[in-house]
């Protein structure tokens, strides 16, 4: 019998309403597609896939999952019914946004523009992710999303899209890993979080430095300072900070009494400059550290400084004075001051001392 009359027979078949019967014969079309193959452009391929459609519509969401395994390894499957089900609940959609050949790059794009999360981070799953549907994932994944595509070595990120994964794993723990331990992550972007991640992840991107050129990363160093400082130049208070806190400094006045009480008063850029300062880093190093969540940042700068683990203390509490901080206990933030190596610390300010100056 002709594989488009025996089509034409399961279609009139199809309209019956019991949906175990409906799902017995979407396995027999399923079975009859991969038995003979259509070629591309013949009436039995159009045949194909609108029995197929019509039978996947009408059935319940388990047979949809059996045939989306089935087709989502299937070179030939029917375009239309791929599309349909890549949109279809992710337990159904899953298999083809992840494996699909079928799927064109255009294909991924459209469906990364309307797809919500799960769908997403499905396509971030494939063995390759092209660069203009990474793109777009990166504009509208959240952050696990955007870690289960910066984890997966085969997609493929623009520069921009890694400086925007970048800035938002500044504030990101979720992402902070992926993106350090991503083999092609560039490594001026690495320095940009330098202050910002856990102290094993800091350790990782020292690890990582110690493999590169050192002209590279003098390089990448200058150009990890130009973009962070890029985002101050237009703060129309930082001259006026940067003066304020060099007549301090002329008057001997510049001490961790002055910092204490420009934090206290919340005059948050006086005290970045004056920390910055006294830190012999550079003001945007310094900014970071005392905005990020983790506290780390904070006690690696001031163990490296040589400050007194007293100044630490209080710099910790009064930085997040209206927050509900875990670390307000003196006693446990002492011993963490305590816990720093004060080696370790010197190894990872080392590059931030570099970059200032390099910017000098």
């Amino acid at each position: 019998m002709a594989v488009v009359t025996r089509l034409n027979q399961l279609e009139d078949l199809a309209r019956e309403k019991s949906s175990e019967r409906r799902r017995a014969l979407l396995r027999e079309v399923t079975d009859l597609f991969f038995e003979t193959p259509p070629e591309e452009g013949q009436a039995a391929a159009t045949e194909f896939e609108n029995v197929l459609t019509l039978l996947a519509e009408q059935t319940a969401e388990e047979a949809r999952q059996e045939l989306s395994e089935r087709f989502a390894d299937s070179p030939m499957a029917p375009h239309g019914l791929v599309l349909k089900l890549a949109q279809d609940a992710i337990q159904v959609a899953a298999p083809i946004l992840t494996r699909s050949s079928v799927l064109s790059e255009q294909d991924l794009v459209s469906l990364a523009d309307s797809v919500d999360q799960s769908h997403l981070q499905a396509i971030s799953k494939r063995d390759t992710v092209p660069e203009q549907v990474s793109a777009r994932i990166v504009q509208r994944g959240d952050d696990h999303t955007l870690a289960t595509l910066v984890r997966n070595e085969g997609a493929q990120l623009s520069r921009e899209s890694f400086e925007t994964v970048t800035e938002r794993a500044e504030r990101s723990p979720v992402i902070q890993g992926p993106l350090v331990e991503r083999s092609d992550t560039p490594t001026d972007l690495l320095s940009d979080l330098m202050l910002t991640v856990e102290n094993r992840l800091r350790e990782r991107i020292l690890e990582r430095f110690n493999e590169v050129d050192p002209a590279e990363l003098e390089v990448a160093m200058a150009k990890s300072h130009d973009r962070l400082a890029s985002r101050m130049k237009d703060d129309k208070a930082l001259a006026e900070a940067e003066k304020f806190i060099r007549t301090k400094a002329v008057r001997k006045q510049l001490d961790g009494n002055l910092l204490v009480r420009l934090l206290r008063d919340k005059e948050y850029l006086k005290f970045q400059v004056g920390f910055a300062e006294m830190a012999d880093i550079d003001v945007t190093a310094a900014r970071r550290a005392i905005d990020q969540p983790s506290i780390d940042p904070l006690a690696l700068i001031c163990k490296a400084a040589g400050f007194e683990k007293a100044l630490f203390v209080t710099l910790a509490i009064l930085r997040h004075e209206n927050a509900q901080d875990a670390f307000k206990d003196a006693k446990a933030l002492g011993s963490l001051y305590d816990a720093v190596d004060a080696g370790d610390a010197d190894r990872a300010l080392r590059f931030y001392r570099m970059r200032k100056q390099m910017a000098a």
